[in-house]
């Protein structure tokens, strides 16, 4: 999926038209005064009136930029004070009131009768309502500051445009280190945001992060391999042998966001599951866009980030974690179906955590990659049913056959996994791969007919609690559900 520069909503269509209507109102006021020679009454008591009020404003203007400007470094990171001191905004406003005084200094050393101080005198006009009728605008957009909507998109595409620059081959070293100096300073922001619990700043965080890991994945092509060539980032402690493979393979860039990223996981606590299922999801999109850009040294990178995070979840026995990160898993494997080896060897690291989680004693955890092996089934299924028989027979079929085994203790989440992935697929239509289901699993119908029983007697879609994944596991759909009901009249 392709990740975009996030748009920025700190540009109301109301602040932009009050701004263009009073410079338009400013301009038409000066003009007026320029052709109609009004500024042919202004006399030594005019002038200093203007310059008070234009000093006045100065001071305001400065004392805002004072306030909001460090208030909002020391909030969030003071690479902020950088950013805000070269905003447009800011440096428009400063521009027009030294500018200002500049003429109102020179008007004192220039004969009140000449075209130049006429000319002086039209320039102080325009910018004096310039200034007056900005004001408000001005006042309304430098409070934005504070809000961590408006500067998180500024250092994303500050970060972008580092990219871009780099990509053009221009001032190699300079941009390279600006780019991970904000990729540094979103992270930090990231981490502010989860030691006092903002839940929208360390949203806005990983989003940036996730933008800028896109764009350096398609940032391809010979001058990309020349900057990747170059000096490269690491993060502290990262083993040499390990910045040799990545400086090697071209993809220490990657490896540093996804270490950031991770490095913001680990401070993520039980409260805050969504923070971990958003970056998940940035995890499989950018995994996926790796994928089909070919680049499978970033793909296997995305993979370790994600058996990092199961890990982790396994270690702090945190259920809820693990079974979001299973779907999430899901996903990134749907996404390796064009690719079987790297399909395999994923669905080969799911089974090992969810074994792992057995042995732990955390058996919901074993349950629910076993049913969603099921669903992977039956999603990748319509788009390539080959592909779906050899998760069956490879992974699936093996899994289910030791839960519905004479000595387990799940039989029933392993028949109703096998029951739903069977019925799901026949009532589709995809007779290759719900037979492959059946010739292993179903051949006694006496046992199939008990067990679909069992099924539909609580065929409910909506899970008992409201969960992360909301649905029940193993609900078959209405058209299974009406094919099942069929077969069992025909007893």
């Amino acid at each position: 999926m392709k990740t975009r520069v996030p748009a920025n909503p700190q540009n109301p269509r109301g602040l932009v038209t009050l701004t263009v209507a009073g410079m338009v109102g400013a301009l038409a006021i000066a003009g007026l005064i320029a052709t109609r020679g009004i500024n042919q009454g202004v006399d030594s008591v005019t002038l200093p009136v203007v310059g008070r009020t234009l000093n006045q404003f100065m001071a305001v203007v400065l004392t805002c930029i004072a306030l909001i400007v460090p208030l909002t470094a020391n909030l969030y990171t003071p690479k902020l004070v950088t950013l805000y001191v070269r905003h447009p905004l800011i440096v428009t406003m400063l521009s027009l009131l030294l500018g200002s005084h500049i003429i109102c200094l020179s008007l004192n050393f220039i004969p009140a009768g000449s075209l130049l101080n006429r000319v002086l005198v039209d320039v102080l006009a325009l910018i004096y309502l310039l200034v007056m009728l900005g004001a408000l605008p001005f006042l309304y957009g430098i409070s934005r500051f504070l809000r961590p909507s408006y500067f998180m998109p500024m250092l994303t595409r500050k970060g972008v445009r580092s990219l871009k620059e780099l990509a053009r081959g221009r001032r190699i070293e300079a941009n390279k280190d600006e780019l991970f100096e904000t990729v540094d300073v979103v992270t930090n922001v990231a981490l502010t945001g989860m030691a006092r619990g903002d839940r929208q700043l360390v949203l806005l965080s990983l989003k940036s992060l996730h933008t800028l890991l896109g764009d350096i994945i398609r940032c391809v092509g010979t001058e990309a391999s020349y900057w990747r060539a170059s000096r490269p980032w690491f993060v502290p402690g990262l083993a040499k042998e390990g910045q040799d493979y990545l400086t090697r393979e071209l993809i220490w860039p990657e490896a540093y966001i996804l270490a950031q990223t991770l490095k913001v996981s680990e401070v993520a606590n039980r409260r805050q599951h969504e923070l971990l299922s958003e970056m998940a999801a940035h995890l499989v999109d950018t995994a996926r866009l790796a994928n089909d850009a070919g680049e499978q040294g970033v793909v296997e990178l995305h993979v370790m980030t994600l058996n990092t995070l199961l890990r982790e979840a396994l270690e702090e026995k945190d259920l809820r974690r693990f079974q979001n990160l299973s779907y999430h898993y899901r996903l990134l494997i749907e996404a390796f179906a064009s690719t079987p080896e790297r399909m395999h060897g994923t669905v080969r690291h799911l089974l090992h955590y969810a074994r792992l989680a057995a042995r732990q004693g955390l058996a919901f955890a074993y349950e629910t990659v076993v049913y969603d092996l099921g669903e992977l089934v039956i999603s990748i299924a319509p788009d390539n049913e080959d592909r779906a028989v050899e998760l069956i027979q490879a992974w699936a079929g093996p899994v289910w056959q030791e839960a519905i085994a004479q000595d387990s203790g799940m039989k029933k989440v392993g028949w109703r996994a096998l029951l739903r992935t069977h019925w799901e697929l026949r009532s589709q239509g995809l007779k290759e791969a719900s037979d492959a289901i059946y010739w292993r699993f179903l051949t006694d119908e006496a046992i199939h007919r008990e067990q679909l029983e069992l099924l539909l007697e609580e065929n409910r879609e909506l899970h008992y609690e409201f969960n992360d994944r909301l649905m029940r596991f193993a609900h078959l759909s209405p058209r299974a559900e009406r094919e099942a009901q069929t077969f069992l009249e025909q007893w």
